[in-house]
């Protein structure tokens, strides 16, 4: 807050517009009386000892006649002024929360983590300057990480990006949690879910841990181990007319008017496997061989469980 020390200073500044600023910022914090209203105007001297009650009522009048909706103070409100809208907020109707929510649905399957932070951040921003309590609920509800610690994500993608060992509690289920000790890799967004990708040093493999699910880090230490990560590399020749937009870690080696010859580089296993199967029909493994026979297998198991 500032203090003007000598009313004098004000030149042609209008005291009542200082005090109509000063209030609506008072009434945007929180509730205010009249005499707590009367303490700050003093405080900051825009306002002498011996003046009226009266001063204070014309600047909530001057406000409301600027655009504000302030409630009359009453036992109701215990006693204290309520600013309900001032015209400086954001205004977002119905509709045009239908089409943000609309277009944010498209956006997120096509952006990484990163992207998706930023987008919950807009939010928070947009909401901040948003007066109407159910529409700011209504901002911060689109975001997919309104339920994730959003400081633990930003936690954990400095882990990531330092290669960090951690020590952390995991939901294994409803009633039951496992320490693990792993080598954060990346964070990843895939299908409305966050993913921690990692490396479990007490299995020595590659795991995929849901973020929503990592209760708490216990300790972080740096890797010193010079570890490399175990991926998992595939080459598919897939059928150009169902090409899409490839992954990250994916690149065209080839390509022939019908068929793409791709690689990919993958976490793990199941994720390749997931990948793979994704594409239907349209995708043919060709190397390493022990894949291949992986994803044979797989599509063997798949038809004896729908029958012949």
């Amino acid at each position: 807050m500032f203090k003007i020390a000598e009313k004098t200073e004000l030149n042609q500044i209008s005291l009542t517009g200082v005090r109509g600023i000063v209030l609506m910022g008072l009434l945007i914090a929180q509730p205010r009386s009249l005499d707590e209203i009367r303490k700050a105007f003093i405080e900051l001297n825009i306002m002498e000892d011996e003046n009226s009650d009266d001063i204070l009522r014309i600047d909530l009048n001057t406000l409301k006649i600027m655009g504000c909706e302030i409630s009359r103070a009453s036992s109701k409100t215990d006693f204290k002024y309520v600013l309900h809208k001032h015209p400086f907020s954001f205004k977002i109707s119905n509709d045009e929360l239908s089409l943000l929510k609309k277009a944010y649905n498209q956006a997120k399957n096509r952006t990484d983590f990163l992207g998706i932070l930023g987008y919950d951040e807009l939010f928070k921003k947009i909401a901040s300057k948003v007066f109407d309590e159910e529409t700011k609920e209504a901002l911060l509800g689109i975001s997919i990480l309104k339920r994730y610690d959003i400081q633990m994500l930003k936690d954990l993608l400095l882990d990531c990006s330092q290669g960090r060992i951690l020590e952390l509690i995991y939901k294994k289920s409803p009633s039951g949690e496992e320490k693990k000790e792993v080598i954060a890799q990346k964070l990843v967004f895939q299908s409305d879910k966050v993913y921690l990708y990692a490396y479990d040093l007490a299995k020595k493999e590659s795991v995929t841990l849901l973020a929503n699910k990592i209760k708490s880090i216990l300790s972080r230490k740096y890797d010193k181990s010079g570890f490399e990560p175990n991926v998992v590399k595939v080459c598919f020749d897939l059928d150009a007319s169902s090409y899409t937009d490839l992954q990250e870690g994916e690149v065209i080696l080839s390509n022939t008017d019908d068929t793409l010859f791709v690689e990919g580089h993958y976490h793990n296993e199941f994720i390749a496997v997931q990948r793979i199967l994704s594409f239907g029909s349209k995708c043919v493994v060709k190397e390493p061989v022990e894949f291949r026979n992986t994803i044979i297998t797989k599509l063997k198991e798949m038809r004896e469980s729908y029958g012949n």
